[in-house]
This record gives C-alpha cells, structure tokens and sequence, in this order.
C-alpha cells in the first residue's frame, strides 16, 4: 500500500491482527505528526481525509452536546472518537473505523492497487467479502457466533448452533440505480458495525403444562433482544464506490453527520417500540425486579428495616387491600399492619425478625413463635372486646370480632419437613390464622408478579426479554383437528 503527504511520498505497511486495532509502520520517513495523514497523490486525497475528519470531529461535538441524551443509541463508531483507515482500492474505497488505542485517534488515507475482493477479507479479518460468484465462493472462516443452551438446575451447557459471519458485497450498481449529486451525502455500498442487534424468540414451558386442559393452555412466549459486539478490532466499515473529487465536501460533512445521527436514534426508537408494543410491562417488570431484590437484601439483618420497607411496599404482603394501617393501637399492643381489603374484609399483621426461627433443635415451638401468635390473639381479644370503639375511633368500620390474621417469622432454610406439618396444625387450630416466612412471602410476591408483568425471575446479561401470551384456541375447532384430505 502507498500513501503520501502533501509535499513526499512515503510508504507504509498496515499491520491487521484479529481483535485489534490496524497498526502502521513508515518505510520511508518517520509518520507526520498531523491528525490527517499521509495523504494520496492527488488533491482528492487531501479533500477525502478532511471530509472524514470533519465528520468525525462533528459527530463527536453533536454527541457531547445536544444529543448527548441519546449518545448511547447510535452505533459505536459514531459515538466514541475513532481512527479511521481509508483505503482507495481500484474500484471502491473502504474505510474503517478502530478504536485509537494508544495513538490520538487519527484519519489515515492510503491507497493501494488491488481489487476489494483481495483487500477487504483482510481488513475485515474476514467478515467482508465481495467475490465475483458468489454462489461458488467459500469464504475463509472468521468470527463466528454461538448460542449454549445451560441447564437451570444442573448448570450443565450445551451447544445449541454455531453459525460464521460472512457479510458479501457487490461494486457494481444495479441497473437503474443512480447516486444522489453532490452536496448529498455519499451513499456507501454496504455499512457494517460490530454491534448487532440479536433476537430470538422461544416459549416458556411449564413442566405441569400436562395438567392443564389443552383448551386452557396460555403459552407464554418471549423474545430477547441484546447488542452484542463482535470480537474484532474494528468498530465499523464502509465500502464506497469510487466518486468524484466533488462528492468529498469537509464543508457539508457536519451536516452528513447529523443526519446520520437523527438516522440511528430513529431506527433504534422504531425497533424499541415495536418490543414495547410486544410487551408494555417491561418497566414495571424491572421495577418490582429490583424491588424484591432490595426486600431479600433485607432479610439477613433486624426486624425495623424490614417494617419500614414493607410500610412503603405493603403489596408484599397483600395484594388485594384498598387500605393499609401500620403500627395500630390495640389497647396496650400496637400491631405492626393492618390491611382493609373490598367488600370490608380486615387482615391483622405481625411481623418478627427474618432472623428468627420458629422451632429449636429437638422440634419443639420457639418463644418467638409463641409470642408472635400470642400478639394476634391479644389483639382479637380486645377487638371482641371493644368493637364498637375500634370501628368508630381507630376508623375500622365493619371489622369482624374474628378477623383473618397473618404472621411472618424466620427463613424456610431454618424448616425440617416436621417443621411444616407443625405450622399446618397450628393454623388448623385458628382457622383465620396464617403463618409466613419471609421466603414464602418473597415466593407468593414473586408468583403474583409474574402472573401480572411476566417471570421476574428470567433475566439475562446484556439482554432484554419481552413477554406475551399466545392467544387460547377459541370455538369447538379449538380441540378438533383440522380436516384431512376427501378419499374421494
């Protein structure tokens, strides 16, 4: 490859690793030190180099000001300062974007005698192409894709597929075709990014799916989306046809550059509505996600945190109430919540540290246990006693002498199978009496959250997952097959 500055011609070989920048050495003289250089022959190289500066530099300004706000919509070369290499071949220029490294991000022009079909496998590290048959070529491999499929339970992996990246690309315009005159901006035969949007779609299956009516059956399906880079050293290339010198216009190339940019933010804004018209529940799903995330930090320490955090998220508890009282006065006891759920029916709540246990070592019913359910019963007991006032003072109106009662204390990991049997006898004996840990209450918060928004609990690196629900079968074909062809 040759390239040359304004007043010497100088050579110079341009070094491709994989997963690297492009790194230069000068034969000839040592590299100008100016941002733009070594420059083609011609005026034209001059003119090329400053129009990608230009718009480099305007892209760069345009990104740190007023769009600042959607920098991180626009693919990286956009975004970030790059290098840029650009390469007049003898039918078409490609240009490619790299990260600076440690140099300042510079433009370089060269150019070099060699079709594309020879240079851009190597400056691509093989994932452009522009052979004269495509249906014959076999490109050599380069950087390719796989999807491992791993087993929740076991974290057993397992390929899925494995697919190489190979993009082809043609010099020759189709018949009829013609490019916009200049100051318009130069269409490029083909633009790549190593950022790709990937997608995939798939269907949640449920392992008791079986016990449910095939009529009754909701399948819920998902589609991912995540922006994955690709391991090479480039950031993004171009490939243009050879144009006249007037096509190469510093001057208009700040305008170039915001088009580009309103470009990018409008694709990305219609390719994000669509997902969320797939699924408007994403943000709520990622709100409550981090919410019970927050709750469950919670649970390894005292009683308080956890109060003050279910007092401003009392649908943890309860999801169906119209009204939530926390520390009422019962007499003498306070009760840590009391819920008023429609048509008037009321939930008395004590809550005990996570990290209590409920049962000692040989089995028996701890204090705090006892205490806990004593607490409901005194509370019951002076509402039975004083109905009247605590309907007209304490504004419980309609409150029954019995109401239902909950209690929640400990963690499931402190529960041997005996354990459980126990609470289930306790809670026979009081009919209206339920009995929580903080697991179960993080497990029914969960189910009901999933129901409404979608699984909480599927998520991903670098990934957004939308949910929606396959529509049920309707009408009597719903369960019948469909015809087969006439014997006759």
């Amino acid at each position: 490859m040759d390239g040359s500055g304004p007043l010497l011609k100088t050579k110079f070989q341009a070094r491709v690793e994989p997963g690297k920048p492009i790194t230069f050495q000068f034969m000839d003289s040592d590299e100008t030190d100016a941002d733009v250089g070594p420059y083609l022959d011609s005026e034209g190289g001059r003119r090329l180099g400053e129009t990608f500066k230009a718009y480099r530099e305007s892209s760069k300004a345009l990104l740190d000001g007023r769009y600042a706000a959607v920098r991180q919509l626009v693919p990286p070369h956009i975004r970030e300062l790059s290098s840029a290499f650009i390469l007049r071949c003898c039918d078409g220029i490609l240009v490619r974007y790299d990260p600076p490294g440690d140099d300042r991000p510079r433009v370089r022009v060269g150019v070099c005698p060699q079709p594309l079909a020879e240079i851009a496998p190597q400056i691509s590290e093989n994932v452009l192409h522009f052979p004269a048959d495509p249906t014959e070529y076999v490109p050599p491999a380069g950087v390719s894709i796989s999807l491992r499929v791993v087993d929740g339970q076991s974290g057993t992996e397992r390929e899925a597929f494995s697919l190489s990246l190979a993009i082809f690309g043609s010099t020759i315009l189709r018949d009829g075709m013609t490019l916009p005159a200049p100051p318009a901006r130069p269409l490029p035969l083909i633009a790549i990014s190593n950022e790709f949007e990937l997608s995939l779609q798939g269907i949640i299956d449920s392992p008791a799916k079986h016990l449910v009516p095939q009529d009754l059956r909701e399948e819920v399906s998902f589609v991912t989306s995540s922006r994955i880079m690709l391991p090479v050293g480039w950031r993004a290339i171009e490939v243009y046809p050879l144009l006249s010198e007037e096509y190469w216009r510093p001057e208009v190339a700040p305008l170039w550059a915001e088009l580009d940019i309103l470009a990018a933010v409008a694709q990305r804004n219609l390719l994000d509505e669509g997902y969320r018209k797939l699924d408007c529940r994403g943000e709520a799903r990622k709100h409550w996600s981090g919410l019970l995330a927050e709750f469950e930090a919670l649970l390894q320490g005292p009683e308080e945190p956890v109060h003050q955090f279910i007092k401003v998220n009392p649908t943890l508890l309860n999801t169906s109430f119209n009204k939530c009282w926390s520390k009422m006065p019962f007499g003498n006891y306070v009760s840590d919540f009391v819920f008023c759920e429609p048509p008037g029916d009321y939930e008395l709540v004590e809550i005990e540290a996570p990290i209590r246990k409920l049962f000692r070592e040989d089995g028996q019913q701890r204090q705090e246990l006892t205490h806990a359910i004593n607490q409901i019963d005194d509370w019951i007991e002076y509402i039975a006693d004083n109905k009247k006032k605590v309907e007209e003072e304490l504004g419980l109106v309609g409150i029954s002498a019995t109401p239902r009662a909950l209690v929640v204390i400990g963690r499931s990991a402190s529960l041997t199978d005996e354990n459980r049997r126990k609470l289930v006898t306790l809670q026979e004996r009081q009919t209206r009496l339920c009995i929580l840990t903080y697991d179960d209450v993080l497990a029914r918060a969960r189910a009901n959250l999933d129901r409404l928004f979608g699984p909480l609990g599927i998520t991903g690196h670098n990934v957004e997952f939308y949910f929606f629900r396959e529509p049920r079968p309707q009408g009597p074909a719903a369960t019948k097959e469909a015809p087969g062809p006439s014997s006759r």
